[in-house]
C-alpha cells in the first residue's frame, strides 16, 4: 500500500497554529455569543463568506472573549497535501494540549500512515473520550482541493469526541457533507449576511477609527451601499480624512471605487475562464437572476451549472433566499462587472437589456421588464409595458420608474395616448412642476379631440379635472380645486380608474387647509374606503397619512399615532414595503415621536424614510433631514445639527417644495440659529422668507410659516414685531380648532412676554400651554425654548399655579431642559424672584450671596456679564444709561468681594449652571 502520510521530521511555522493578532479598532461581535457558547454542542461550525467579511477576525475575537479553548490551524496552498495537513493538525493539537496525541506524532515522524483516514483513526482514538470543550479552527479551508482531505474531514466529523467542535472558515462551501450535517442539526452556519457589520457595529468601528463625528444616517447609508462588507468599511475609514470625504466616498460606491476594482481584478485574475467571465459580465446587467434569466441573457444552455462553478470559486455571488434558485451579485462586485462590461468591445448591451426585458415580462415581473426596456432605450417595449401595467405602477406609487419610462418616449407619442398623458402629468405633478402639468394636458386635449368620441372625451375631462384639481390645490387655489374635484367625481373615469379617488382626496385636502378639520377627516375616511375598493395602495396610504396629519393638527396625537399603525399594518399585509409613499407614513410618525421626546424612535423613523427614498434621489430627503436635525439639536449634537441644517438649506435653494415642507424646515433652521446665536443668518432669512398672511393661516403649515417670522423677531429681541403675528395666529387657531398650533403659539407667547419682562402674561401663556399639552402630549415644542423654559416653569411652580398632572408635566419638562446642552458658549437665562430665591436656598452657593444679597437688577447684570456683553451692550439691553450699569456693577463687585470681570463671569457660571442642572 502506498504511504500517503510520509514519515519524517517537519518544520513548523509557529504563526500558523496561533490565532491571528487582533486588528486596531476591534469590534466586539457579541451577537455571536449564543451561537458559539450557549447552544447545544455541534460537530461543525461553518463560517462561509467571500473575502473581507471578517471570518477570521470575528471567530478569533469571539472565542477569545468567551475564553474558549481553541486550537488554530491557518491553511496555505502547500497545506493542500495530506502529509502536511496531517502533520500540522497533530502538531497544533499537541502544542495546545500537551499529551493529547504524542503517539500519533511519534508515528508520523517514524513510519507515517498509509492514508489520511488511518491517521485520523489513530488521532481520534488517542484523544481522550471526555475533556473540556475544545474548538479546532481550520482557517482558509477554501484553499483545500484534495479529495482525500475532504474525505478525511467527513470521517473526523463522524467520529470526533463530543467535546470537540470543528470550525471551518472558508470562502466556498466545502464538499464535506454539509447538507447531511444541516439536516441532522449537527452544524451551525454563519454567512455573509450575519458576518457583515450592522449599523451599530459600523458606528462602533467608525467611532474608534475616525477623528470626526459621522451622522447615523451617513453610517447607515454606507452599510447599505457595501452591505456590511467589512473590508469596504475599513477602506472607507482609511481613505476619508474628513466627514465630507466620507460622504463623497459613500456616494461613489454606487458606481464603484478604484481600490475595490483593483481588489476584484486580482480576485478574477486567478484562472477564471473566458466562458465564466462572459457569464459574469452579461448577468451583471441583472439586479437579481435565476438560471432561466441567466440563460436568456447569456445564451448559455446550462446557466445553473456555470453559476454553480462561479459560486464554488468564492466570488461575490449572494443567494437571495434559502431556495438556491435566486441570486444577485454584491453591489460593489456588480459595479465592477458593469464597469468591465462597458469597457468590453463587441458586447451588445442593448440587446442584452432587450432580452432581459422580454424574459422578465414572460415571468410577469413588469417593473423589472420596464427598467431593462428603459436601459435599452426601446420605445416600443416601454409603450407596450406601460399600456399593460402602467396603471399598476401608478397605484403602487412607482413614480420614479414611471418618470424613467416616460422620459424615454417622444412627447407626441405620449399626447396620442390618454393613459400615457395621465401618467406623465401625474408624475410631473408629483415633482412639483405644476406649469408643465397643464402643458401636457393641453397638448393631449388638442390632439385627442381629433381621435376620441364624445364618451371618451367626457371620461377624459373627468380625469383631467382630477389632475387640475390637485395642481390648483398645490397652488393654494382652494376654490378652484374644489370645483374641479366635484366635476371629476360626477363623471366616470375610464383611462385611470383611481382618478375619482384622487379627486375625493383633493376635496378632503381642501377642507383641511381651509380649517374644516372634522369635515376633512370624514372626507379622508371616505377616500380611504374608496381607495380600498379600487385596490389603490398608494391612495389608501396617502389618505391614512392625511387623516393622521388632521388629527395631529386637532391635537389628537395619540389618535394620529393609531391611524399610522393602521397604515403600517396595511403596508405589511399587502407587502408594500417598497412603496415610496411609506416615507410619508414614517415622516409623520417621526414628528409625533419628536413631539413626545422619544428621540431614538424619531431618529429611527427618519432614517427608515431615507432608506425608502434612496432610489428616488436626495432631494426628497428634506423632511427626513429636518427630523434628524431636530433630534440632533435635542441631543445637544451641535456639529451634526449644523450639517443637517446646511444640507436642508442647499436642497431648499435648489428645488421647489410645498410650503408645508418649507415651513417645517425653516422652523428647524431658525431654532438652530437661535441656539447658536447666529443672528446674522436669522436676519438674512427675514429678507427672503416666504410671505405670510394671518387671516388665511387656517392650517398647520401656514400657521408654522407665520410663526417662523415671530420666532425670528424673538431671536432678534424684537418682541413688538412678533406680538401681532402670534396673537393673530391664536385667534385663527382658536376659531378653526388647530389645537397643536394653539399649544405652540402659547409657548411662543410665553417666551415673548418673558422677554418683555411681563411676568404675569408669560406665566399665563405657559399655563395655557401646559393645559393643552394634557391632550397633545407636547414635549418637544416646549424644549425648543431652551433654558428660559426652566425659569418660566419654576416661576409657575413658585406661584403655586400648578397641581396634579400639570405640575408633574412641568417638573418633567424642567428635568429634560436641564439635561439639554446649550449650543451657545454663554448660559443666557432670565431671572426673576422665584429663580433667585431658588439659587439662594441651595446649600452649595457662596455664603456671600446670602449675607450680601444682590438686587434683581444686579442679578440681571451678572447674567449679562456672563453672556459676554460689554457695559454699553448691557445698558442697551436694559434700556438704561451706561453710568447706571457701572453703578450696579460697582455695587455687585463690592458685595461679592470681586475685583475683576473674570471673577464675575466665573461666579455667574457657577450660580446659573446650578439652576440649570449642568
Amino acid at each position: 500500500m502506498t504511504t500517503t502520510i510520509t514519515a519524517g521530521s517537519h518544520t513548523y511555522i509557529g504563526a500558523k497554529t496561533l490565532p491571528p493578532q487582533a486588528p486596531t479598532a476591534l469590534v466586539a461581535r457579541e451577537k455571536f455569543n449564543d451561537l458559539l457558547h450557549e447552544t447545544d454542542p455541534v460537530s461543525l461550525l461553518l463560517v462561509q463568506a467571500p473575502a473581507g467579511f471578517g471570518k477570521t477576525t470575528t471567530i478569533a475575537e469571539r472565542l477569545a472573549a468567551l475564553e474558549a479553548d481553541t486550537v488554530w490551524y491557518r491553511l496555505d496552498r502547500p497545506d493542500d497535501n495530506p502529509s502536511q495537513f496531517a502533520a500540522y493538525m497533530a502538531h497544533a493539537l499537541e502544542t495546545h494540549r500537551p499529551g493529547a496525541c504524542p503517539d500519533t506524532l511519534k508515528r508520523l515522524s517514524s513510519e507515517g500512515f498509509p492514508d489520511l483516514q488511518t491517521f485520523l483513526t489513530h488521532l481520534v482514538a488517542e484523544l481522550p473520550l471526555d475533556a473540556p470543550p475544545l474548538y479546532l479552527v481550520l482557517d482558509d479551508y477554501h484553499l483545500i482541493a484534495d479529495p482525500a482531505i475532504h474525505d478525511g474531514i467527513r470521517f473526523l466529523l463522524r467520529h470526533q469526541p463530543a467535546y470537540l467542535t470543528l470550525v471551518l472558515l472558508s470562502r466556498t462551501l466545502p464538499p464535506i457533507g454539509v447538507a447531511q450535517l444541516r439536516m441532522q442539526g449537527r452544524m451551525i452556519e454563519i454567512g455573509p449576511r450575519e458576518l457583515g457589520f450592522g449599523a451599530d457595529e459600523a458606528q462602533t468601528y467608525f467611532d474608534a477609527r475616525l477623528p470626526y463625528e459621522i451622522s447615523r444616517e451617513s453610517i447607515e447609508r454606507a452599510v447599505r451601499r457595501v452591505e456590511g462588507w467589512v473590508s469596504a468599511l475599513q477602506l472607507l475609514a482609511a481613505s476619508a480624512p474628513t466627514s465630507v470625504d466620507f460622504n463623497d466616498l459613500v456616494a461613489q460606491f454606487e458606481h464603484g471605487n478604484q481600490y475595490i476594482f483593483d481588489y476584484f481584478e486580482e480576485l478574477l485574475g486567478r484562472g477564471i475562464s473566458s466562458e465564466e467571465l462572459s457569464f459574469l459580465l452579461r448577468t451583471s446587467i441583472l439586479d437579481r437572476f435565476n438560471a432561466f434569466l441567466a440563460m436568456r441573457v447569456t445564451g448559455h444552455n446550462d446557466g445553473q451549472a456555470l453559476l454553480n462553478q462561479l459560486i464554488g470559486r468564492g466570488l461575490f455571488v449572494m443567494p437571495l433566499d434559502s431556495s438556491g434558485l435566486w441570486y444577485r451579485y454584491h453591489p460593489l462586485f456588480n459595479a465592477y462587472l458593469r464597469h468591465l462590461l462597458a469597457c468590453t468591445a463587441g458586447e451588445d448591451v442593448t440587446l442584452m437589456h432587450q432580452k432581459a426585458s422580454d424574459a422578465w415580462r414572460e415571468m410577469g415581473q413588469h417593473e423589472e421588464a420596464a427598467r431593462h426596456a428603459v436601459k435599452a432605450r426601446d420605445a416600443d417595449r416601454i409603450i407596450r409595458i406601460l399600456m399593460e401595467t402602467g396603471r399598476s405602477f401608478f397605484t403602487e406609487g412607482q413614480f420614479s420608474l414611471l418618470q424613467q419610462c416616460l422620459d424615454a418616449l417622444d412627447p407626441a407619442v405620449i399626447a396620442d395616448e390618454p393613459l400615457l398623458t395621465l401618467l406623465r402629468a401625474w408624475v410631473t405633478q408629483s415633482q412639483y412642476k405644476f406649469d408643465e402639468v397643464e402643458q401636457w394636458l393641453s397638448a393631449a386635449e388638442t390632439r385627442l379631440k381629433e381621435t376620441l368620441g364624445e364618451a371618451d372625451l367626457n371620461a377624459l375631462r373627468c380625469e383631467f379635472s382630477a389632475l387640475r384639481a390637485q395642481v390648483a390645490m398645490n397652488y393654494g387655489d382652494v376654490d378652484t380645486a374644489m370645483g374641479l374635484a366635484e366635476d371629476a367625481i360626477q363623471q366616470e373615469s375610464r383611462f385611470l380608474p383611481t382618478s375619482k379617488v384622487a379627486a375625493a382626496s383633493v376635496m378632503g385636502e381642501a377642507l383641511f387647509v381651509q380649517g374644516h378639520l372634522k369635515d376633512a377627516l370624514a372626507r379622508m375616511q371616505d377616500t380611504e374606503h374608496l381607495a380600498r375598493t379600487h385596490g389603490a395602495h398608494q391612495n389608501v396610504l396617502w389618505s391614512l397619512c392625511q387623516q393622521s396629519e388632521i388629527c395631529m393638527a386637532m391635537g389628537l396625537l395619540q389618535k394620529a399615532y393609531n391611524i399610522q399603525e393602521r397604515g403600517f399594518q396595511y403596508a405589511e399585509e399587502n407587502h408594500l414595503n417598497h412603496m415610496p409613499i411609506l416615507e410619508f407614513l414614517y415622516r409623520v410618525r417621526s414628528q409625533i415621536m419628536w413631539e413626545w421626546h422619544h428621540l431614538e424612535n424619531a431618529e429611527r423613523c427618519a432614517l427608515v424614510g431615507i432608506e425608502i427614498l434612496e432610489s428616488q434621489g436626495e432631494r426628497w430627503y428634506v423632511q427626513s433631514y429636518t427630523s434628524l436635525a431636530k433630534v440632533a439639536q435635542a441631543r445637544g449634537r451641535q456639529t451634526l445639527c449644523a450639517d443637517y441644517v446646511q444640507k436642508i438649506q442647499k436642497m431648499l435653494a435648489s428645488g421647489e417644495y410645498h410650503i408645508d415642507w418649507v415651513a417645517n424646515s425653516h422652523a428647524t433652521m431658525l431654532s438652530f440659529w437661535d441656539a447658536v446665536r447666529d443672528l446674522e443668518s436669522i436676519q438674512r432669512w427675514l429678507t427672503a422668507a416666504p410671505e405670510y398672511t394671518i387671516e388665511n393661516a387656517t392650517n398647520h403649515f401656514l400657521q408654522c410659516n407665520a410663526r417662523n417670522w415671530a420666532r425670528a423677531y424673538l431671536s432678534l429681541e424684537q418682541p413688538d414685531k412678533a406680538l401681532p403675528i402670534l396673537e393673530g395666529l391664536q385667534t385663527v387657531a382658536e376659531r378653526v380648532g388647530l389645537q397643536t398650533d394653539l399649544n405652540r403659539n402659547h409657548i411662543a407667547l410665553a417666551q415673548l412676554h418673558w422677554l418683555k419682562d411681563d411676568r404675569e402674561r408669560a406665566l399665563h401663556h405657559m399655563h395655557q400651554a401646559l393645559q393643552l399639552a394634557s391632550t397633545t402630549g407636547a414635549v418637544g415644542s416646549f424644549l425648543r425654548l431652551g433654558k428660559v423654559l426652566i425659569v418660566i416653569l419654576k416661576g409657575l411652580i413658585a406661584d403655586h399655579a400648578l397641581d396634579g398632572m400639570e405640575l408633574q408635566r412641568a417638573e418633567r419638562l424642567i428635568q429634560l431642559a436641564q439635561q439639554q446642552r446649550d449650543f451657545s458658549r454663554a448660559i443666557r437665562i432670565s431671572l426673576d424672584e422665584a429663580i433667585i430665591q431658588d439659587i439662594i436656598d441651595r446649600p452649595d452657593v457662596p455664603e456671600l450671596i446670602r449675607t450680601s444679597p444682590l438686587t434683581r437688577r444686579e442679578w440681571q447684570i451678572l447674567s449679562l456679564i456672563h453672556a459676554g456683553l460689554s457695559n454699553d451692550q448691557i445698558a442697551e439691553h436694559l434700556k438704561v444709561a451706561a453710568t447706571t450699569v457701572k453703578t450696579h456693577i460697582r455695587s455687585l463687585y463690592q458685595k461679592q468681594n470681586i475685583a475683576h470681570r473674570s471673577e464675575a463671569i466665573a461666579l455667574a457660571r457657577d450660580l446659573l449652571s446650578k439652576i440649570q442642572g449642568e
